[in-house]
């Protein structure tokens, strides 16, 4: 695009230039000379095409170079106005400083030149030689400067480019990280009740329909809970099912039951709005620490979730009277917890009893 932008340039506004140009060219300084000044300004008229290049400006600097060999009187070529055009093209794409230098010493030798001419001495031309100087040192420097302005803008716009796709890039691993949390709390839990009910079915072969249901219901919430993960994926208009939240807890806790650990739930306090990402971080709290429950606790253990509605903010406690004899595992669950938690401007705490036991404490915030 670039590209076909400076060549739509060099045309238009090097047919006009040229044309003149040629005209000038003819009358000023018939014969040789003028095809020499003619085919120069073509030279240069063609390199304006490629101004982003860096060798581009060089090319405009031979064309007037030679146009300076053949008469003083280039400087009246409207094609001259190509020069001061590549001094601010190569100081905005291509190298800084050369523009300039060459941009100084080509006005002091066209001065020099035009003011030792004898064709401009006989079409009585000649104004000041340092005046001329002073107007052509100007012309460059002001090209040279715009230039550099420019360059100044293309940097900083690059930048703004750069930060975007940092942004993009962070997001994306945000949401990919988002979404592996949310995979390993549903397929986690899933396969702790599995588990855990197909462990009891062994040794209960006539409760077999009853585990067989109960793991079939697990497996249908599961996978409609994964599909809810991922539908920020979907590219089409198909709805999903929405995240779970408080007022799902009944269920889980249901299904935690069912593979044979027996939960309490106490509430205190007033309910008040958390919002639906502290909700799921909610769920997602008490649905882990009742997967380490299953997993750790050992035979014969129970649970107790308790939702205590404070001034400042939710404070949830998950805790089991199991045998476990550590913290259960430092691996994705515990740290998606932290970092969940952590997300919605809260804190978690996760430690054993002296008696044994696992206990999970989160402070949730209300939302403002």
């Amino acid at each position: 695009m670039p590209r076909r932008a400076d060549v739509v340039l060099a045309f238009v506004v090097g047919v006009p230039l040229f044309a003149l140009s040629v005209v000038v060219a003819v009358l000023s300084v018939p014969g040789v000379r003028a095809g020499l000044l003619v085919g120069a300004c073509l030279v240069a008229h063609a390199a304006v095409a490629y101004r982003r290049d860096g060798w581009a400006f060089f090319v405009v600097a031979a064309a007037f170079a030679v146009q300076v060999a053949v008469t003083g009187l280039f400087l009246v070529l409207p094609s001259a106005a190509l020069f001061p055009l590549a001094v601010y093209s190569c100081a905005a794409y291509g190298r800084r400083y050369p523009p300039l230098v060459v941009g100084l010493a080509g006005a002091g030798v066209a001065a020099a030149r035009f003011a030792t001419d004898s064709s401009v001495a006989a079409a009585d031309l000649g104004p000041n030689p340092w005046l001329l100087f002073g107007l052509l040192a100007a012309v460059a420097v002001a090209a040279w400067v715009f230039g550099l302005y420019r360059r100044t803008q293309l940097a900083y716009i690059e930048l703004l480019r750069e930060r975007a796709r940092d942004a993009a890039a962070q997001a994306t691993a945000a949401e990919r990280a988002r979404i592996a949390r949310e995979m390993h709390d549903v397929v986690a839990h899933a396969l702790a009740v599995i588990v855990a009910q197909a462990r009891g079915g062994r040794f209960a072969p006539a409760r077999a329909e009853e585990i067989l249901a109960t793991i079939e219901d697990t497996g249908r919430t599961a996978l409609t809970d994964m599909r809810a993960a991922v539908g920020v994926l979907r590219a089409g208009p198909d709805g999903v099912e929405p995240l779970p939240g408080l007022a799902d807890l009944p269920g889980l806790l249901e299904r935690t039951r069912s593979a044979g650990l027996p939960v309490a739930e106490i509430v205190r306090g007033t309910a008040r709005p958390l919002g639906p990402g502290t909700e799921l971080v909610a769920y997602r709290v008490v649905q882990e620490a009742l997967t380490n429950t299953l997993k750790h606790a050992g035979p014969g253990a129970g649970g107790t979730v308790l939702l205590e509605w404070a001034e400042d903010a939710l404070h949830l406690t998950v805790s089991d009277d199991g045998k476990a004899t550590s913290v259960p595992g430092t691996g994705n669950g515990l740290a998606g917890m932290r970092e969940r938690v952590g997300a919605v401007g809260g804190a978690v705490e996760v430690r054993m009893e002296d008696a044994g036991g696992f206990v999970v404490e989160a402070r949730l915030p209300y939302r403002t």
